[in-house]
This record gives structure tokens, C-alpha cells and sequence, in this order.
């Protein structure tokens, strides 16, 4: 199984994966650290100082990790994988798509506490309000995409909501949460 965990900067996707990866015993697959460690990028936008990704090159080292560990397991169906970071759900392979949501308002402190940019707080603000990550993922994975907001619940009852989609209990479909009202925060 792949599961690939998406959303703003700053909703809950680092906290969370390592702690659903154990819970599941998947393998995890920090996308920033892959881009990082393997130099997947081709440099650094000027105005507003982060990496531009490579994702053509990101593709093909998430599709090699994937077909590594098909050929270990020897059957994909008996491992998992997980794929966490902002840009995850543009790799194509998935068998589950969760985007991680946040309130604006909580998500700008969470970001203004990491000392980021006035600029790059306002842009991921507004991404979140409209609901970019969703719509990105929405339009490669259609109804595998399911959104989990995160803004009043803890990282436990967060594994539990993932949990119950991933066993078919739940279902959190795309355009249930709208943070519209928010574009002027």
C-alpha cells in the first residue's frame, strides 16, 4: 500500500508520519529529506529563497524506492510506504491520498514560529485557504483523496481518523472543508 500524506507547510505532516509509519509498519519517506539528501532540485528561487524541485528527478527516486521495496517484499500488497511532505501527492502511485488541513489563523502562528517570511507565511495562507494541496491531489487521485483537518485535534487522534480510512471505516472526501472565509487573514 502507498499512502501519501500532503498538505500546507505547518498542518501536522511531520508529527504524524512517523508516529502512523510505526503504527502500521510502513516504511516512511520524508520528501524534503529525499530532496535534500539526493539534490533533487535545481536551485533556489531568488525572491523567495526555497529550493525548486526537480520533479521529474523526484518521481523517478520515489518510483525506484517503490519498486525496491516491491522487490523485497516480493508482493506489494504486503508493504507499505508512506510518502509525507507538501509535494507527495504529485507522485502518480497511490493507493491513499490524505491532505492534512489547517485553520489559516492557527496555521500562520504555527509558521510565523518558524521565523519564515512575511511573504512565504501570506503565500502558504493562502494556499491553504484555497485549498491548492486538495485540488492538486484531487485532480491526479480523484476519490483516493480523503482531507483531515487538524487544526483542534492531537497527532493520537489524528492516527486514529487515518486509521479508520485506511480500514474502510471513514471517509473524509475533498470539499468538506472550506477555509474560504479565511483569504483575508
Amino acid at each position: 500500500m502507498i499512502i501519501l500524506l500532503t498538505g500546507t507547510p505547518g498542518t501536522g505532516k511531520s508529527t504524524i508520519s512517523p508516529l502512523l509509519a510505526d503504527k502500521l509498519g510502513c516504511q516512511l519517506v520524508d520528501v524534503n529529506h529525499l530532496v535534500e539528501e539526493k539534490h533533487l532540485y535545481t536551485g533556489l528561487d531568488p525572491e523567495k529563497n526555497y529550493k525548486i524541485v526537480d520533479m521529474e528527478a523526484l518521481e523517478d527516486e520515489l518510483s525506484q524506492i517503490v519498486s525496491n521495496q516491491d522487490d523485497q517484499k516480493g508482493d506489494s500488497s504486503k508493504g507499505c510506504i508512506i510518502i509525507e511532505g507538501h509535494l507527495s501527492h504529485y507522485f502518480p502511485r497511490a493507493d491513499l491520498v490524505i491532505v492534512f488541513r489547517t485553520e489559516p489563523k492557527v496555521l500562520g502562528d504555527r509558521l510565523q514560529k518558524r521565523d519564515w517570511k512575511e511573504s512565504k507565511v501570506r503565500e502558504n495562507l493562502e494556499a491553504e485557504a484555497l485549498d491548492i494541496c486538495t485540488w492538486e491531489a484531487h485532480q491526479i487521485h480523484g476519490s483516493r483523496v480523503h482531507e483531515v483537518e487538524t487544526t483542534k485535534i492531537t497527532p493520537e487522534e489524528t492516527i486514529d481518523i487515518i486509521l479508520d480510512i485506511v480500514n474502510g471505516k471513514k471517509s473524509f472526501p475533498v470539499g468538506e472543508i472550506d477555509f474560504s472565509g479565511y483569504l483575508g487573514c
